[in-house]
Formats: C-alpha cells, sequence, structure tokens
C-alpha cells in the first residue's frame, strides 16, 4: 500500500517564509492531517502530488491547542462550507488530547459566528495510549511535555511506524513513541542550548541520540529562527551538530512530500 507523507507547515508562530505546523498523510484515496496550523487548508491545494486534496480530507489530529497549531481549521471548516465545487457533507474526524470539547465549543465554534456547520464534526478525545482505526491507519497518542494535555502521535501505516512529536519538551515520552518507528517527525525548536519551556533545544537532540532513542531517520520541524543567522545558516549548523551520528536528519521544506514504501 503506497502512502505519501507532505509537509503542509514546517514553521513555528514566528513571522517567516514558513507555514505553522502541519503534516499530512495519504493513501491516495483519503487525507488525514496532524496538527492544521494557519494555512494548512490551503496548502493540500499546494502540494505537487496526486494523492493529496482537500475534498479528500476525512480526519484531523491535534497536537495541542496552540493558535499555531489549529489556526487553519477556520480556513477549512469557512471553506468547506463555501465551496463552489460542492459543499462537503461527509463526517470529519477531529482528534486530540483531553480539553478538545472545549476548545471546540468554546473557541472554534464561536470564531464561525452565526454560521453552522454543514456537515458532521465527530470529537475524538483521546488519552495516553489510546488508539483510532482509519481506513489505511493506526494512530496511537503518547502523552509529551508542551502542555498539560500535549500529545505525540505513532502512525501505522502498512509496514511504516511513524512517530510524530508535536512541540515538546526533554521527557521521558518521546522515547517511548520513538521505540520501533521508522522514522520520525520531530520539533528542535532551539538551535542552542538555551532553555526555552515546552521544546527541544539542541543539547536535549544530542542527549536522544546519544541514549539511542531516535529512529533511523528524523525529519527537522518547528525551528525558530536564530537572530542575525539566515535559515540557511541555521540549518547548516544544525547538521553540523548531528553529521557523526547514523541517525539521518532531513531538513524538510514546506509542500515537500515524501513517497513511503509499501
Amino acid at each position: 500500500m503506497p502512502v505519501t507523507l507532505a509537509f503542509l507547515g514546517t514553521g513555528t508562530c514566528n513571522s517567516t517564509p514558513r507555514n505553522p505546523s502541519s503534516l499530512a498523510l495519504s493513501n491516495g484515496e483519503e487525507v488525514f492531517c496532524i496538527d492544521f496550523g494557519g494555512g494548512a487548508y490551503h496548502q493540500l491545494s499546494r502540494v505537487n502530488h496526486p494523492a493529496f486534496s482537500y475534498k479528500n480530507l476525512s480526519a484531523i489530529f491535534l497536537t495541542h491547542f496552540h493558535v499555531d497549531h489549529v489556526s487553519g481549521l477556520p480556513d477549512l471548516l469557512w471553506g468547506e462550507m463555501w465551496d463552489r465545487t460542492g459543499r462537503r457533507l461527509d463526517p470529519l474526524v477531529l482528534g486530540g488530547p483531553h480539553g478538545l470539547g472545549n476548545f471546540y465549543e468554546q473557541r472554534l465554534l464561536p470564531f464561525m459566528g452565526d454560521y453552522p456547520v454543514p456537515f458532521p464534526v465527530k470529537l475524538l478525545e483521546m488519552g495516553d495510549g489510546e488508539a483510532y482505526e482509519g481506513s489505511f491507519f493506526r494512530i496511537t497518542a503518547h502523552r509529551l511535555a508542551h502542555g498539560e494535555f500535549s500529545t505525540g502521535y505513532l502512525i501505522e501505516a502498512g509496514e511504516k511506524r511513524i512517530a510524530v512529536t508535536g512541540d515538546t519538551g526533554m521527557c521521558d515520552g518521546i522515547a517511548r513513541l520513538c521505540a520501533g518507528a521508522s522514522l520520525a517527525v520531530m520539533e528542535w525548536g532551539i538551535t542552542g542550548d538555551d532553555a526555552y519551556p515546552g521544546h527541544l533545544n539542541t543539547g536535549n537532540v544530542l542527549e536522544l541520540l546519544e541514549g539511542g532513542a531516535l529512529p533511523p531517520v528524523v525529519y527537522v520541524t518547528h525551528v525558530y529562527p536564530e537572530p542575525g543567522a539566515s535559515t540557511r545558516e541555521q540549518l547548516d549548523k544544525m547538521r553540523r551538530v548531528v553529521d557523526e551520528y547514523p541517525v539521518r536528519f532531513v531538513f524538510p521544506e514546506d509542500t515537500q512530500f515524501l513517497d513511503l514504501e509499501a
């Protein structure tokens, strides 16, 4: 079964050419996303791959409820409400950690004003270790350390096991999430060793490498811009830090996609 992974947004809440966090996976017939930061709905139409269409979006799983991970949801609800090519009628699964119901009812729906969502939205609050079975994937929540209920996800699709951290500080849950994974999509928020609550810095990444906690390939996202350095200079410095390790680090750009083996 061919599965394709696309990076809709690899940036942060800071203003840069990169969109905020969002990741999409597709089997060619169905699309689901992890996080849905600003512009994610439109980014689906910018991925140059036939597997990705907003028409086939069936589920979105949120790692937490910070604005840069959820601000594409109003675009989705509004766009699907007024789609001139045909309004959405199919249900949408919206998954996330504890607090999802409050987020949806108290924050998201009021933003839509007096316009009711014309299709069913199935809310799925997922505790640590709880799983959801999709048509071509299984996704399991793993509690991490970015907020009271922030979570990462392990996605199993065919033979592939993909660990997605979302935002997280250093914690034991990262190793548990990545155990047996084929690849990880992991934040490396802080280029240096400065302490920044709820995010991984360079020292944390090296500690994970020394402990053998990471899978063979790691795709790095959510890198905060470093003052005085261009994006290229910053990423080159990060590559040099991890070059000696057997784990391969990749720094994807927005709308880049990866065809995974069956």
